[in-house]
């Protein structure tokens, strides 16, 4: 009765985590995941460069038994969360001996915002964060046992998201110095165990890939700060908004008094413990705070931020248990973060993501086989259904042009939608379809889609 009692905690989340999923990928890389299921292509994006080999091969291990490959996608999302839980409060067990932290922890995890929308989306956080977590709790073991499995799971957890290696890498140093070297080998060990194959699927092109998607990464679509210098209230956004569920609506308000309130006071309590664990914080997540506010797409991906969102939300926890003053207030804090958790996942359920709005639109025509969409990262939502050779990924409307003078039969109707460069000159002319939306604390990426109808007169002629 006692175990299960304690596994009832997990198998609950497990539920509520796999009721929440929504059916369809959010996003052109969650698509690109699908898609390597089936098929490892990173020319075709299928994934997208550096290439999450061990996440591809956990997908595909799942798609064994999952009845289609997003039920695979989702099986591993939600199983990689069930993981990083249960890691977590094992870690917390060992290293604080307050009763109620392990539970602290958990209950602090689950219910915040960004921990659960990853644990329910197609993309490789979920899984980074298990094999981070699974590090975290053999560092905590404090033995030789502990540093092999840390540095295994560090070297695994490079292979589900390289852009987690300034936070993944400084862990080693957390081991102690007598098992440190195990810790090295084994992460050694285990990145030769996913490197070499995956090399070799790839081929002597791999460097040219990951060139290509490093420079479009840093100059043309990955926002980093070399084209957006400005980036400190996205980083906020990111952590307190995103994160946490702060917002300008009554309940994101509050959310803001109470994550204010609780801050000062675990500051206080930190003080009081002497500041216990400031090196190992700053060893570990300073340099992937430093990366990710040079380096990564904070206005479109929120999901970078989940490692620091995890970790302040942990010491929040442990900070409510170590004090009685500061337990109301962390209670108040994750009892509002998981009714936005709640509110942000039903929405994610109940409206899809524009470009699936953008398909359903042109499913819902009188004819679909007779008109041609050119868009961006929306046109990726046709792949893979009847309608696929309908819709192509174009960057501007010269572009467009230039796909449809090569068809041997014009489409009666042509669709372009706001993420295709268009000309602003007399005599163009695009007739207004319809704008796509979706709730921008939802979809940082692609919020509203507009779709016109390019006039008949400027389709090139045969």
């Amino acid at each position: 009765m006692r175990r299960f009692a304690a596994v009832l905690p997990y198998l609950i989340v497990a539920i509520l985590l796999w009721c929440s999923v929504p059916p369809w990928p959010d996003d052109w890389d969650g698509l690109g995941f699908v898609a390597s299921i089936r098929r490892f292509d990173l020319e075709s994006f299928a994934p997208h460069p550096p290439g999450y080999p061990v996440y591809v091969a956990l997908l595909r291990v799942a798609s064994w038994s999952a009845p289609t490959a997003i039920s695979a996608a989702n099986a591993v999302a939600v199983g990689s969360a069930l993981v990083a839980l249960v890691s977590l409060t094992a870690a917390a067990k060992l290293r604080f001996s307050a009763p109620g932290a392990s539970l602290a922890v958990f209950l602090a995890t689950v219910a915040t915002p960004l921990v659960w929308r990853c644990s329910t989306a197609i993309g490789s956080e979920a899984p980074a964060l298990a094999f981070a977590s699974l590090a975290v709790w053999g560092l905590a073991r404090q033995d030789a046992r502990g540093a092999w499995m840390a540095g295994a799971f560090l070297g695994l957890g490079l292979g589900v998201r390289a852009s987690w290696a300034p936070l993944l890498l400084p862990m080693v140093v957390l081991a102690r110095p007598q098992f440190r070297w195990r810790a090295v080998g084994a992460a050694l060990v285990a990145v030769l165990v996913w490197a070499i194959p995956f090399a070799s699927m790839v081929g002597p092109r791999l460097p040219t890939l990951l060139k290509t998607q490093l420079l479009g990464h840093a100059l043309r679509w990955g926002g980093t700060a070399i084209t957006e210098p400005a980036r400190v209230h996205y980083l906020a956004r990111d952590l307190f908004v995103d994160g946490f569920g702060a917002g300008t609506d009554g309940l994101g308000l509050a959310i803001y008094a109470a994550g204010a309130t609780t801050a000062a006071l675990a500051l206080l309590v930190w003080h009081g413990q002497s500041w216990r664990g400031w090196k190992a914080a700053t060893i570990v997540l300073v340099p992937y705070l430093v990366w990710i506010a040079i380096g990564q797409n904070l206005r479109q991906q929120p999901r970078h931020a989940l490692p620091i969102v995890v970790a302040l939300s942990a010491a929040l926890a442990v900070a409510g248990v170590l004090d009685r003053r500061t337990r109301a207030s962390v209670v108040i804090l994750f009892a509002l973060a998981g009714l936005r958790s709640a509110t942000d996942a039903y929405q994610r359920r109940r409206i899809p993501p524009t470009g699936m709005q953008l398909l359903t639109l042109v499913r819902g025509l009188p004819d679909p086989s007779q008109v041609m969409v050119f868009g961006g990262p929306s046109a990726r939502f046709f792949e893979n259904t009847e309608l696929a050779p309908q819709a192509k990924s174009v960057a501007s409307l010269g572009d467009a042009l230039l796909a449809l003078g090569q068809l041997d039969r014009l489409p009666a109707r042509v669709f372009l939608t706001s993420e295709v460069e268009r000309v602003d000159e007399p005599g163009y002319r695009f007739d207004a379809i319809a704008v796509l939306s979706r709730p921008p604390r939802i979809d940082r990426r692609l919020p509203t889609l507009a779709v016109a109808e390019m006039h008949a007169s400027f389709l090139p002629h045969r």
